[in-house]
């Protein structure tokens, strides 16, 4: 059948769809939930006291070292994979198609993945019946149950689901879902409390062996508010989502399951943001054009744009010359760490047809804002100017003007590095012990989750 999220078409094999029905969970398999509370640190941890995921037994020391790019789509589809970006394809959590010019922020589907996620492996000894929650590039075959397609939008009515009727079916249960606590000014911690309790009734309903469960809402408040001098915003997401996660435990537990607590990266503090497509734009590479509503970006005319994630971008350019104009104009540019030729992100592990000719990374007290628009500059109409990537600044204001301002300065947190310290790296803890080495990286977590399920 066809599924219908965030404005696009998918197919959905329905040969799959009757796999949990009336099914109980696998013979001599242990059932697993793994929740992933965004921007949990140990660092975030250590600030606070009787939380419930300090009393878990910790894995590997309590934390996992993130594969590059360090934000969530890259690193979930790491750690259900155990590959790279490079291999796997998630290189952010935007997509650029170079044949067609076309660039989207929106995207989850599975058919992303260029590599199986670990339950598909040929080599597990029985095929696990698998539940996303609120996970990345979950739909076209990415679980057998999936519910809520994109965390960061909502726009196709109501939360994106299959089988067909899940979404009505928990509904009736958890009530609706508030789309607008997981976007914009109004995005909060409080919509992980809909997603604990949905993912509970999925376990005790439909009984998947594993399943994937992701909480926002801490990572809205570091953005906001920082992380070393944020105590109270932070500090009560935490406490909540701490809640919500505990309860959804006790409801695995209770029904035959064992928890292992993740995230996909902590948050740095950040003091100001750098806006690379301005500087391409200065440089004659970037173009724009005008538009009913003003000026815009001219995508299909730019010899180089840079999408950018957080404090990581990659630079798309038409050619090489291109790339070598773009790495030059962008070199003296304040905040900047590192322009990575080809060769080096290959070393890096995010070489893949998607990423870009080069990749820019911002210094560690630094963020890459995707503003293009000069600060002498307006819009006539009431849309918004084309974003050249993820704006925080959405969580904070929603005034669109161009200039870097009040909204730029006041994101205190980012992320994307993955050279953090462990302190603020993926954490990880469980209610029963891991078979995990000293140090690990999120790559290992398919075969330490194996472990778990089938030993």
């Amino acid at each position: 059948m066809f599924v219908i999220a965030n404005e696009l078409i998918y197919w959905y094999d329905t040969c799959q769809e009757d796999r949990c029905k009336d099914k109980p969970p696998g013979l001599g398999m242990k059932r697993l939930c793994t929740i992933d509370i965004a921007g949990l640190s140990r660092r975030l941890v250590s600030q606070q006291t009787g939380l419930w995921v300090d009393s878990l037994t910790p894995g590997a020391g309590g934390a996992m070292r993130p594969t590059f790019p360090a934000v969530a789509p890259s690193v979930q589809a790491s750690m259900t994979t155990g590959r790279e970006p490079g291999r796997h394809g998630v290189v952010s959590g935007g997509v650029f198609r170079r044949q067609s010019k076309n660039l989207s922020l929106l995207e989850r589907s599975n058919t992303l993945l260029r590599k199986k996620r670990f339950w598909r492996w040929r080599d597990l000894p029985q095929s696990p019946s698998v539940a996303l929650v609120f996970w990345s590039n979950p739909l076209a075959g990415g679980g057998d149950i999936v519910l809520g397609a994109s965390t960061y939008a909502c726009q196709c009515g109501k939360v994106s689901h299959q089988p067909l009727g899940l979404y009505d079916r928990i509904a009736e249960t958890c009530g609706q879902f508030d789309c607008d606590t997981v976007s914009g000014l109004t995005a909060s911690w409080k919509g992980s409390q809909w997603i604990a309790s949905a993912a509970g009734e999925i376990w005790r309903t439909d009984k998947p062996d594993l399943m994937w469960v992701y909480l926002p809402g801490v990572d809205f408040e570091l953005v906001r508010g920082g992380v070393v001098d944020n105590t109270a915003s932070a500090g009560e997401a935490l406490a909540d989502v701490d809640q919500y996660a505990s309860r959804l435990a006790e409801a695995v537990r209770a029904d035959g399951g064992e928890v292992v607590v993740v995230s996909n990266g902590g948050y740095s503090d950040v003091s100001h943001a750098a806006c690379p497509n301005r500087i391409l734009r200065d440089a004659g590479l970037l173009a724009v054009r005008e538009t009913p509503d003003g000026i815009d970006v001219d995508i299909e005319s730019s010899q180089a744009l840079a999408l950018v994630d957080h404090q990581f971008a990659h630079l798309y350019c038409v050619d090489e010359a291109a790339a070598d104009r773009a790495a030059d104009a962008l070199a003296d540019m304040e905040g900047l760490d590192a322009i990575l030729p080809r060769s080096e992100v290959f070393c890096s592990g995010l070489g893949h047809d998607r990423a870009g000719e080069r990749v820019a990374v911002a210094r560690p007290e630094a963020w890459f804002a995707p503003r293009w628009m000069r600060s002498d500059e307006q819009r006539t109409g009431e849309k918004a100017p084309a974003p050249l990537g993820y704006d925080p600044c959405e969580l904070i204001c929603s005034d669109s003007a161009p200039k870097v301002g009040a909204e730029e300065s006041s994101v205190r947190a980012s992320r994307g590095r993955s050279d953090v310290s462990l302190e603020d790296s993926c954490f990880l803890a469980a209610t029963c012990p891991l078979p995990t080495p000293q140090e690990m990286c999120v790559t290992d977590l398919p075969d330490v989750l194996k472990k778990v399920m089938f030993e």
